[in-house]
């Protein structure tokens, strides 16, 4: 629900947002505006609210009123702009002025080691000595004048945090971590030699060696046989690698390569390019493939092509260029229509202009061979009386007035510009072609009837949500998981809890969240165990586990059933009791 409940929201604002083209937010009259502010031009522009009131219909009150108390003791309103905003004294904040600073400027909320800062409108601690956080009571990692950094390290006070500053190539925060080599150790091997150039000690190795401690043997020497007789050691990076010749490649130029400079791999329709590293067939008479195997479509001289086309030699890759409005890799397919045809009708005629012939339709006929009428006629009556026919592009289509729309003009609008229909929560929307009702005050719906869930500033969506005043209707959006109108639903289980226990994890993307449970465990917190486990001999009488059902249940032999296989079922179960009455019957005559 994360992740659904924003596209819900942003699917409601849009479809909120337009109007046939017409922007939703654009006020109509000044009715629009509801009393506090005025209609520039109509349709075109948002409502100028007064009185510190805000939003497109000027529905939104203000946080505070110039006489009133709204911001407390510690701020006044701000009515200088068109949005009042409460203006905080003393340190304090928030809309309405009610977040009590960290410190005031008499008191001892930063301690010893720090001072409140009152220059800005937000006091703060200033902290001394090294030491951190809000009130300044988190203790510097060292001191002065201490022995924190230990032997290889000393403190650096010059900034407002203290930090050791390291030394013999030590590291760490407090310079315990041992280098990895010293200056006149051998740690680096006959490889390398220890580089303490810098603050962290490191092994500068030779001889194409590698690896912290130089112990990584290279590819390759520059004397060796390691690159074969088709390539050299080149040494001259720190890295020594194979240099490959003859088209070779890998690592150890073992990679033989496609073909030779003397060869015939490449058969009568290529050659060998050895002009770079790696050996390439480079292939002739439109064949092509890694060894030019591949025969092209067409050969020049060849008829593949029939008689509407004819074989393209110019690049390397032959193929067949069609004609007479012919299309397919051979020029088999024929053309919809033909110049002189009269496969257009009598509503069309074919287009030759272009490699593949189309028909060009006329009078408002459309289709692949110009068979589909119209929806109207220049001079027909098949738009009604609210529309009329618009014949000024090739598809002619009908063009509504009065709100009215559809593809004939016989859908009624759902308001009018005199009429009542959006009730007293919007006025209609006449800006756009199709009329609509633009609804104010968080109100929402068809014809504005739909109540809003929430109000601005309100309470409704509790401590878990926030009233969305973009939407229309206005709506709860839900924080922490939450679900629901007003945000009360709870979710079963949290990203970083436990809920779900041992055998099962959170699906966030569920609305509400639910807990996922694995190893065929069920149930709303996964902890209803399942009948057998793919570990366990639970399936008797040679049964066996089914983990592909939730949850995981016994398939039973044939003969035998119940939950766990233990009952003997059927003829199975006859011959079983047979068999021992034969083996008691027997034992009674032996005795």
């Amino acid at each position: 629900m994360a992740n659904v409940l924003p596209l819900l929201v942003t699917a409601l604002v849009l479809g909120a947002t337009l109007i046939q083209g017409v922007a939703a937010g654009v006020c109509l009259s000044n009715d629009s505006c509801n009393g506090h502010g005025t209609c520039g031009t109509a349709c075109s522009t948002t409502c100028t609210c007064t009185d510190g009131y805000s939003g497109d219909d000027c529905t939104i009150p203000p946080i505070c009123t110039g006489g009133g108390s709204e911001c407390g003791s510690h701020g006044s309103c701000d009515n200088s702009t068109s949005t009042y905003v409460c203006s905080c004294t003393g340190g304090y904040a928030g809309d309405l002025c009610k977040t009590a600073p960290i410190c005031t400027g008499g008191g001892n909320e930063c301690g010893s080691h720090g001072s409140c800062d009152n220059s800005t409108s937000t006091y703060f601690c200033s902290c001394t000595d090294g030491y951190r956080g809000s009130t300044c009571k988190t203790v510097p990692i060292c001191t002065g004048g201490g022995s924190e950094c230990g032997s290889h390290g000393s403190c650096d006070n010059t900034r407002s945090i203290y930090v050791c500053s390291c030394t013999g190539g030590y590291s760490g925060d407090l310079c315990n971590t041992v280098p990895i080599c010293t200056g006149g150790g051998s740690e680096c091997g006959s490889h390398g030699s220890c580089d303490n150039t810098r603050s962290i000690y490191v092994c500068s190795c030779t001889g194409g060696y590698s690896g912290d401690l130089c112990n990584t043997a290279p590819i390759c020497t520059g004397g060796g046989n390691e690159c074969g007789s088709h390539g050299s050691c080149d040494n001259s990076t720190n890295t020594y690698v194979c240099s490959c010749t003859n088209g070779y490649r890998g690592d150890t130029c073992t990679t033989a390569p496609i073909c030779t400079g003397g060869g015939n791999e490449c058969g009568s329709h290529g050659s060998c390019d050895n002009s770079t590293n790696k050996y390439v067939c480079s292939c002739t008479d439109g064949y092509r493939g890694d060894t030019c195997t591949t025969a092209p479509i067409c050969t020049s001289a060849g008829s593949e092509c029939g008689s509407h086309g004819f074989c393209d030699t110019a690049t390397g890759t032959y193929f067949c260029s069609c004609t007479g409005g012919y299309k397919g890799d051979t020029c088999t397919t024929a053309p919809l229509c033909t110049v002189g045809g009269s496969e257009c009708g009598s509503h069309g005629s074919c287009d030759n202009s272009t490699s593949t012939y189309v028909c060009s339709c006329t009078d408002g006929y459309s289709g692949d061979l110009c068979k589909t009428a119209p929806i109207c006629t220049g001079g027909g009556s098949e738009c009604g009386s609210h529309g009329s026919c618009d014949n000024s592009t090739s598809t002619y289509v009908c063009s509504c007035t009065g709100g009215y729309s559809g593809d004939l003009c016989n859908t009624a609008p759902v308001c009018t510009s005199g009429g009542s229909q959006c009730g007293s929560n919007g006025e209609c929307n006449t800006c756009g072609t199709k009329y609509s009702c633009q609804c104010y005050g968080g109100y929402g719906g068809e014809t504005c009837q739909t109540s809003p869930k929430c109000s601005v500033r309100g309470s409704e969506c509790g401590s878990h949500g926030t009233c969305n005043t973009t939407a229309s209707p206005y709506i709860c959006g839900c924080s922490d998981d939450y679900t629901g109108d007003t945000c009360t639903v709870a979710p079963i289980c949290t990203s970083g809890g436990n809920e779900c226990g041992s055998n099962g994890t959170c699906d966030r993307t569920s609305s509400p969240n639910k807990c996922s449970c694995t190893g065929g465990y069920t149930g709303t917190l996964c902890g209803t165990a399942p009948t057998c486990t793919t570990t366990g001999g639970e399936c008797q009488n040679g049964g066996k586990c089914n983990t592909k059902v939730t949850p995981y249940t016994c398939a039973c032999a044939v003969g035998f059933s119940d939950t766990t296989c233990e009952t003997r079922s059927g003829a199975n179960h006859v011959i079983f009791c047979m068999t021992s009455l034969l083996l008691l019957v027997g034992g009674s005559l032996t005795l």
